[in-house]
Parts: C-alpha cells; structure tokens; sequence
C-alpha cells in the first residue's frame, strides 16, 4: 500500500506510531473471542455449554481472519 498523498502518508505514519491497528484488531478478537463478551451482547447465556463439532474456530484461525479482514478494509486507503 501507497500512500498516494502528504495528508495520506501523514495519516498513515499516525497510526503506526500509535499502533492503532493493533488496537483495533485485539479490540476487535476480544470483543468477538472472549466469552465475557457474548454474554454483555446477549449472544449466550452464562449456563451455555458450547460444544465442538469439528468446525470450531482456534483462536489463532480467528486471529489471522481477522488481521486478513483488517488488511483489506485498510488496504483501500
């Protein structure tokens, strides 16, 4: 990714220095990994037993969808 601008090349430079991406994506797995979080969204309830059908999501599968995700919504700037 190129910055095509200053202002563009300004703004990128700020978010690396600040490692706002990476806020965003343990922020982001957090909100969606931890269980604490499906039960303040209403998504389980705190007796909910999950159970693994072989298609369960580690932890580091979910990490790298997500940076992929992250890359491609940012990649448009």
């Amino acid at each position: 990714m190129e910055a095509r601008s200053p202002r563009e090349l300004e703004a990128r430079n700020y978010l690396e220095k600040h490692r706002i991406m990476e806020l965003l994506n343990y922020l982001t797995s957090a909100l969606l990994f931890f269980r604490p979080a499906l039960k303040i969204l209403g998504l389980c309830t705190a007796d909910e037993v999950f159970k693994d059908d072989g298609h369960g999501i580690t932890f580091e599968k979910f990490r790298c969808e997500v940076n992929k995700r992250t890359l491609e919504i940012w990649s448009a700037f």
